[in-house]
């Protein structure tokens, strides 16, 4: 479609969207990662995989190129790298262990949407890959901490996040934590999480975390064949971006690439 979309030349903008390296990349990285648990399990054609996905990449952007014409300009972007996901941090536990989250008597553990959690005496939960919210008052039904708490809660949160390591590994689990304020804005801040956790290379949330689950490890060995991810602190996965011209202004990041379009349309004009 793409190559058909090109040799008509009858469109201004086209945009085409390719996710083959992704999905390979989170089902292989186990092939190029000889720390990660399952490569020993893993064949000689699922370690070549990543690379053979990336030269069929290469291949379509070498026959992308040879259709431009003159006044084409070109514009390749991947919005994150990859990294291995040897480690699941079940950070939830975490919260438990640290007294940020309370469980109900005779309930130690749960896979999914907070079952045993007492949310009378919970200040923090963690949900989805990357968040951490605090159980305010004003937002949650059964919220606890008041307004006037949230900036030392966060704090002390911050500095024990960064304190965590690996008991078996002895490494940092969390590279860095950003607070909502140091990474969305806009008018629905309120409901966006309080804390963004930077995991380290190798380490990511579990899917029970994914999902408000409590299991009773703290961080074990990722045993899936998901094992590539993308779901860290943003330092060890960045972007790429390639472009067939000299872009007029600085690309910083993503959300600068539409003025880049905008520009490349003026520049064709002029």
């Amino acid at each position: 479609m793409l190559f058909d979309t090109l040799d008509r030349n009858d469109s201004e903008l086209l945009v085409e969207v390719f996710v083959q390296t992704d999905r390979v990349s989170h089902m292989f990285y186990r092939g190029i990662d000889s720390k990660h648990p399952l490569y020993s399990a893993t064949d000689a054609a699922a370690r070549g995989a990543i690379e053979w996905i990336y030269s069929e990449a290469d291949r379509i952007l070498g026959e992308t190129m040879d259709r431009l014409t003159a006044d084409d300009r070109l514009i390749v972007l991947s919005d994150h790298g990859f990294s291995s996901f040897r480690r699941s941090v079940h950070l939830n536990r975490w919260l438990v262990e640290q007294g940020f989250m309370t469980l109900k008597a005779g309930q130690p553990q749960s896979d999914s949407l907070f079952v045993n959690v007492d949310w009378t005496r919970t200040r923090a939960y963690a949900i989805g890959l990357n968040g951490v919210y605090l159980n305010l008052a004003d937002r949650e039904r059964l919220g606890v901490v008041r307004a006037d708490q949230v900036e030392s809660l966060q704090r002390d949160l911050i500095s024990k996040l960064r304190d965590f390591v690996d008991s078996e590994s002895g490494e940092r689990v969390v590279a860095n934590v950003y607070t909502a304020g140091d990474v969305y804005q806009g008018s629905e801040i309120y409901d966006a999480p309080d804390l963004v956790i930077g995991y380290s290379e190798g380490y990511r949330a579990s899917w029970q975390t994914a999902l408000g689950g409590v299991p009773t490890p703290l961080v074990q060995d990722n045993d899936r064949k998901w094992s590539g991810d993308h779901c860290i602190d943003p330092v060890e996965v960045p972007g790429v971006l390639f472009t067939s011209f000299i872009p007029d202004a600085e690309v910083n990041s993503i959300a600068d690439v539409p003025s880049l379009i905008q520009h490349s349309f003026s520049a064709i004009e002029e």
